[in-house]
């Protein structure tokens, strides 16, 4: 009986140090790590934000109380309305009401255009909304949906953007596969605490971010690529289910070196055969990276208010995607 009782307590209190240990290194990364990996604003900084376990897993309800979206614009006209998606490059981070880029399009269009981006988000957050059946109305009256995507939506699909509220977890899909079906499902967190610890989000952001988006090998790529996909194909999906009539456009921007084995993929070619339509910025705005001070807010890496009217054109006039 002695035997089994001293094995106990040395199981006992392995498992007290390694415990103690996780605490210690959580705190470590919190203290040093965290927010040179986040590149974390000022309102959400540690002076801020200090160190707690407390964690709860976002849902859509509370992602409506921390994200903002722009206000629908062109409400007085009579046409089918045109819904976009996207992050902050979407939202038109810095931009006033009248120069973020759905303004541009209603007004180009004479057609209202309801802009759900806002900044940090990436696909599942439309899903997200989509799935809540919140604006089923908004959908049947709409002819296009325009999902403005970068480079880091690969990773954000996994973890975290920057800057998110440090007392949540990041609300992300599984992929469920079965013999005749591939689909997103939400994920559950079942130990909050743990998904949401500093350690946790810090590991999975550099697996995700700083390694695998990286990484120059065809499988991870693959990998990576077929998630962000099949998000694009979901959003494009489940909006069918309430119009089947609405058509999906992908606008892709290269937003950094980080994400080119990404966004420079000829795999993009394969939304086509999904009847979406993808418009690669670059190609057509060729000197967007080199004259960055024409096409970006200074001292910014966004769109500014030209590069806007430029896209507003190229993809009513030129391309003649939207009427």
């Amino acid at each position: 009986m002695d035997k089994y009782k001293k094995i106990f307590i040395i199981i006992l209190v392995n498992i007290i140090i390694s415990i103690g240990i996780l605490f210690l290194l959580n705190w470590v990364i919190y203290k040093y790590f965290y927010n040179k990996l986040e590149r974390v604003p000022v309102q959400l900084s540690l002076k801020n934000n200090p160190y707690t376990l407390k964690r709860k897993l976002m849902d859509y309800e509370i992602s409506k109380k921390y994200y903002e979206i722009r206000k629908p614009s062109g409400l007085e006209y009579n046409k089918n309305a045109i819904i976009m998606f996207g992050c902050s490059y979407g939202y038109g981070a810095l931009l006033s009401s009248t120069q973020e880029p759905g303004y541009k399009l209603s007004k180009r269009l004479k057609r209202p255009v309801y802009n759900f981006s806002s900044s940090g988000q990436s696909p599942q957050f439309p899903i997200m909304r989509i799935r809540s059946h919140e604006i089923d109305d908004i959908i049947k009256k709409s002819d296009y949906v325009i999902y403005i995507l970068i480079g880091e939506h690969v990773w954000r699909i996994h973890s975290n953007s920057n800057g998110f509220a440090t007392q949540f977890v990041w609300p992300k899909y599984d992929v469920k596969k079965t013999k005749n079906n591939t689909q997103l499902i939400l994920h559950k967190s079942y130990l909050p605490v743990l998904e949401g610890s500093y350690l946790y989000k810090y590991i999975q952001k550099t697996w995700y971010a700083k390694i695998l988006t990286r990484l120059n090998n065809k499988y991870v790529q693959d990998y990576m690529f077929d998630n962000l996909k099949l998000h694009l194909l979901t959003i494009q999906k489940e909006m069918q289910q309430i119009n089947p009539n609405i058509k999906m456009i992908v606008i892709s921007f290269h937003d950094e070196p980080d994400t080119d084995l990404i966004t420079h993929s000829p795999r993009w070619k394969e939304l086509e055969k999904e009847n979406i339509m993808f418009v690669e910025v670059e190609d057509y705005i060729k000197d967007i990276e080199r004259k960055w001070d024409q096409y970006h807010i200074p001292n910014d890496g966004h769109p500014n208010e030209r590069c806007w009217i430029e896209i507003t054109n190229l993809i009513t006039d030129k391309l003649k995607l939207l009427k």
